[in-house]
């Protein structure tokens, strides 16, 4: 996670050592309130991949957080999570 003073960005790799050029596969949006952003995604009808949750991101410190996936008109995935 690298703070950005206004924001968040997650950077990780799905293996070792593999580097890509092509679309977005993933982004995340810090917000205030994953559930109620969750809702408004469904009500407009798009399908949430991963319902809202909580997690502990292993990091130094460890980073809790509250996230919800869904993807996006471009099969990306879409994350919404709040600071715990």
């Amino acid at each position: 996670m690298i703070d950005t003073g206004n924001g968040y960005i997650e950077i990780f790799t799905n293996a070792d050592g593999e580097h890509r050029l092509g679309s977005i596969r993933h982004f995340a949006l810090l917000t205030d309130d994953v559930d109620s952003l969750a809702e408004k995604v469904k009500d407009a009808g798009y399908k949430l991949i991963v319902e809202p949750n909580d997690k502990v991101i292993k990091s130094v410190p460890e980073y809790p957080i509250r996230m919800a996936f869904c993807f996006g008109s471009l099969g990306e995935q879409i994350e919404f999570f709040s600071e715990r």
